[in-house]
């Protein structure tokens, strides 16, 4: 009879342990579907990162130590491998491992440095977001229009994302219709068969000793 009794109560506590784990289950289920639901949402990862960006560059401080600052950010914004890679384009496999680390390094650095210098300004301008466009499964891009309160004309900016497992990142950036990426895939072109990817590296650490230029 003790002995039915324990074996009750052994089932008992294995089935109150068994939903206790499942509970705990659930609720970590439900908590990654709702954050993964939060950034499944591109336009609004897209303006809370504008806004992070667009508070360093009107914080008060020095717009010269702007790119430094900005840089952590940046880097979770933007997908600077495939920036390089589509940047480089073809050529990109025939460099080493190695070279294509320092290209990736060297590039993204250059490519935060013009990004971060085109959003300081006398004021801090007003940032319009227009519907997304699935371009793919994965991608996408998110046309704005940026307006400054001294009354310069407004511009078009369009950013073009793709969903990788950290979330939405920038791969490219166009201004009133040219793409950033395009813009250096035509200068890399004749560098990359003409010397390579020491030609390439060279030109990049050439661009970042020049003093910064937002529209090179």
């Amino acid at each position: 009879m003790k002995g039915s009794i324990g074996r009750i109560r052994s089932r008992i506590y294995e089935a109150r342990t068994l939903t206790a784990v499942a509970v705990i289950n659930l609720s970590f289920v439900i908590c990654h579907l709702s954050f993964a639901a939060a950034q499944a949402d591109p336009v609004a990862q897209l303006h809370s990162e504008v806004d992070q960006i667009l508070a360093l560059a009107y914080s008060g401080q020095s717009t010269e130590t702007l790119a430094e600052r900005a840089r952590p950010l940046l880097e979770k914004d933007f997908s600077f491998d495939l920036v390089t890679r589509q940047a480089i384009g073809p050529g990109w496999r025939q460099f080493t491992a190695g070279d294509q680390q320092k290209v990736t390094d060297l590039f993204s650095r250059l490519v935060i440095r013009i990004y971060a210098a085109r959003v300081v300004g006398t004021q801090r301008p007003t940032i319009t977001y227009g519907k997304t466009v699935t371009l793919a499964p994965d991608r996408c891009e998110i046309p704005t229009r940026v307006t400054t309160p001294n009354g310069d004309k407004p511009y078009a900016v369009v950013y073009r994302l793709i969903n990788l497992p950290g979330g939405w990142r920038i791969y490219d950036v166009l201004i009133e219709g040219v793409s950033f990426v395009a813009n250096y895939r035509a200068q890399f072109d004749d560098l990359v068969r003409r010397g390579g990817a020491a030609a390439v590296i060279k030109t990049l650490e050439a661009k970042l000793a020049e003093p910064i230029n937002p529209n090179s």
